[in-house]
């Protein structure tokens, strides 16, 4: 086996399948979105999907110094997450792991969630791993809004 290499990237119980047959591993983009100091958590949507979109939780403190640096008021974390001008630097942050990412993999569509996974909500295990069903159940229609008539740009 020289010059042979294998590279586990994802556990294939957690590989997607899109709409078109191709296989995605979310941990990989998961993890580049993380990679930002203003994403504290990731959540990709792809399976039998038409393209990529992802939840997206802030991180608080991190935004919130952003926000602060930059003349944006806000009160909690609702508000932080939903000004317009923090959208635009998530934004910015996901056109950046987009041009690392081969073109199926490139996340078209993303929510930012309005609030910290929790676990006592079920939607985050005692280590703080994402709870993927309790989450795509949870945060249904925010991912079908993603997927709505408008979604396909």
């Amino acid at each position: 086996m020289v010059g042979r290499e294998v590279k586990i990237v994802d556990r294939k119980s957690d590989i997607m399948i899109t709409a078109g047959g191709k296989n995605i591993t979310p941990s990989e983009i998961e993890n580049a979105l993380k990679f930002s100091a203003y994403v504290k958590e990731a959540i990709i949507v792809a399976d039998r999907r038409n393209f990529v979109s992802a939840l997206i939780q802030i991180d608080f403190e991190t935004v919130g110094k952003w926000a602060e640096e930059h003349g944006l008021a806000y009160t909690h974390f609702r508000s932080l997450a939903e000004h317009p001008r923090v959208r635009e630097l998530i934004q910015s942050e996901v056109d950046a792991v987009n041009s690392r990412m081969p073109q199926v993999q490139q996340v078209r569509k993303f929510h930012l969630l309005v609030k910290e996974l929790d676990h006592d909500d079920g939607e985050v295990t005692a280590t703080m791993k994402i709870k993927r069903k309790s989450i795509a159940g949870k945060y249904a229609e925010a991912i079908e809004a993603m997927y709505g008539a408008r979604a396909s740009a």
